[in-house]
């Protein structure tokens, strides 16, 4: 019998599928470094060109269409379905069912053959593979267009583990991809399509996913810190062999269970004999949703790392209702202060006061538009309200209530208002809809709002407790307070005054073109009391001289400057210290009402959240 750790021993579940009923691994091959840019090129033109045709005979040609989209970024690859799906999160098609298919769209690839695995990790590892595994499954079961999976014994430890081994020509691939598409990317920009997209921050995270999928070390590290996370609660991750990982190779305990996708599947096949397995491992489908649901937030408001990619290829079902999270690879963190502004987000939502969701939402954006924000935000509240009676339909079908319903209704209104997304947020909005997508298919009459309340109840309760233990150490960090409470009321008026800013910008941002206007007005104004100046300055200067004005600035503006009476010098100084007073005054309001760009200013590009 496989040896494994006694936490999860006893939690293996009986087989769902038999190894014979499962599909054989999909042979698509990428295709050869040689002409890669070619062979991509030829399958996106071939894509859009077809998909466009085929768009013209109407909505019965929709399915057809997904399915040729869904099998073209199957053939071309891993870096190409993370760009699809990184787009989808921002679009109104998230809530339909081929953004979903999309999102839980696994690259799938031929596996390389045994000399070329044994080549790789006798060269990492320096040691013959004999020494480090006593039995090495020959055969994959599973392979991508990136790596392939393993299963195998480890030698001194006897634990059976899954063992990823990254194909020979990933990085090569990987980098021709991305300089397509930065040559893409090049092409939009020169022709300004879609500007409010910053594709410069896109291109910086598909540079942090080829740094987090080609670098087994960040997917091993981040397997160990959700392992210390999770510990004590009904969610389990495999645990990582580091001293056998390499940049190449990753080393895991093996998990045998049942994969939330092969549950899907059965649910709509084969009910019956979902049925009896779920009750012959004490499985509750609903208690499994409330866990995942439950973890999900713990890991992203309590511990701040979560899991980036929970689709149901990486969810596992154990007894008694317990899950485990395998293939870490985009795991993710939020900075600080966005992190408190999307717990406030989702806390209000659940709490039903939209107008403070909708101005956290404005302060989540990297950019704001110029339009008037009271219309989008009386437009999101709207969104909201109608999401909220909805959730509370049982018999409602769970698409048309789930937190992917919402957010691609939001995402519809912020792209008419042409928002700047923030690329950053995306591991974060994908693992949101990766838990709406689960929730869907374990317990759709689940209620959203109501869990998020509980969510936030238990978090205050356990908050609460924490402070409670930690009293003895809160009453030294008192006095230490104390003690440095001038330098702590510097730095507070210091990110005062950062708020306050943000704050100007935000109402900046609410400045419809109507203030363009008015900045035009108080220029006009301005610029008529800079030359008014300037001719009275000049009949000044004719006058003190004795030279008649005709013979210098002409008949017409001479008779203007006939129309200025004879004054002593102290009216004059007067006259000119008033006209520079209003100058200064117009100019000014002509400043403030012209914005470069709402959340900008002078020195910057744009306000990072």
């Amino acid at each position: 019998m496989s040896k494994t750790y006694p936490s999860i021993q006893k939690l293996i579940s009986t087989r769902l599928l038999d190894p014979s009923e499962r599909p054989p691994i999909p042979v698509i091959k990428p295709h050869l470094k040689q002409f890669r840019i070619l062979y991509v090129t030829y399958k996106l033109v071939g894509l859009f060109l077809g998909n466009f045709f085929l768009g013209m005979a109407g909505d019965r040609t929709l399915k057809i269409r997904e399915d040729r989209s869904i099998k073209c970024l199957q053939q071309l690859g891993m870096l190409w379905i993370r760009i699809f799906q990184t787009f989808t999160l921002r679009i109104s098609v998230l809530s339909t069912d081929f953004a979903q298919r999309l999102l839980n769209l696994k690259d799938t690839g031929s596996f390389f053959e045994m000399d070329l695995v044994k080549n790789i990790i006798e060269q990492d590892l320096d040691c013959p593979l004999e020494k480090v595994f006593d039995r090495f499954e020959k055969t994959p079961f599973s392979a991508t267009t990136v790596s392939q999976l393993h299963r195998a014994r480890l030698a001194k430890e006897q634990v059976w583990t899954a063992v990823k081994v990254q194909q020979p020509h990933a990085r090569k691939i990987f980098d021709l991809d991305l300089k397509l598409f930065k040559f893409i990317v090049w092409g939009l920009r020169l022709f300004s399509i879609k500007n409010n997209l910053k594709w410069d921050d896109l291109l910086h995270e598909l540079n942090e996913i080829k740094t987090r999928e080609l670098n087994y070390y960040y997917e091993a590290a981040a397997l160990s810190t959700m392992d210390k996370n999770l510990r004590g609660k009904p969610v389990y991750v495999p645990k990582v062999f580091r001293k056998y990982c390499s940049q190449r190779i990753l080393v895991m305990e093996f998990i045998q269970g049942a994969l939330l996708s092969d549950v899907m599947a059965m649910k709509r096949n084969d009910p019956d004999r979902l049925k009896f397995w779920l009750k012959k491992n004490n499985i509750d489908l609903s208690k499994v949703a409330k866990n995942l649901f439950h973890s999900t937030l713990c890991q992203v408001f309590e511990d701040n790392f979560f899991h980036g990619d929970m689709n149901a290829s990486t969810i596992i079902l154990m007894q008694n209702s317990k899950i485990a999270l395998i293939e870490c690879r985009s795991a993710g963190s939020l900075e600080v202060e966005s992190l408190k502004k999307q717990k406030i987000f989702l806390k209000s939502l659940a709490e039903k006061e939209y107008v403070i969701a909708a101005e956290v939402y404005f302060l989540l954006a990297s950019r704001l538009p110029r339009i008037n924000l009271d219309t989008v935000k009386e437009r999101l509240i709207r969104v909201w309200r109608i999401w909220e009676t909805r959730v509370h339909i049982k018999a409602l079908p769970y698409h048309q209530k789930s937190f992917s319903y919402m957010t691609g209704q939001i995402n519809m209104i912020v792209d008419d208002s042409q928002f700047a997304p923030v690329w950053s947020f995306s591991r974060f909005t994908c693992a949101w809809v990766h838990l709406d997508t689960a929730i869907g298919i374990l317990a759709p009459e689940i209620n959203y709002i109501d869990q998020l309340k509980k969510y936030f109840y238990s978090a205050e309760q356990r908050e609460s407790i924490a402070k409670f233990t930690r009293l003895p150490f809160r009453i030294a960090s008192t006095l230490s307070v104390l003690h440095n409470g001038p330098k702590r009321t510097e730095e507070y008026a210091m990110f005062k005054e950062a708020l306050m800013r943000r704050q100007a910008q935000v109402v900046q941002g609410s400045a419809s073109k109507l203030n363009g206007v008015v900045a035009g007005v108080f220029g006009m104004i301005s610029f008529g009391l800079l030359m008014t100046t300037l001719f009275v300055a000049l009949v000044f200067s004719l006058r003190r001289l004795g030279i008649a004005p005709e013979s210098l600035i002409g008949s017409q503006l001479s008779q203007l400057a006939v129309l200025i009476p004879q004054m002593n010098i102290g009216i004059w100084i007067l006259l000119f210290m008033v006209l520079s007073l209003f100058f200064w005054f117009f100019h000014k309001q002509k400043k403030q009402f012209s914005t470069i760009e709402p959340g900008q200013n002078k020195y910057s590009n744009s306000i990072e959240t």
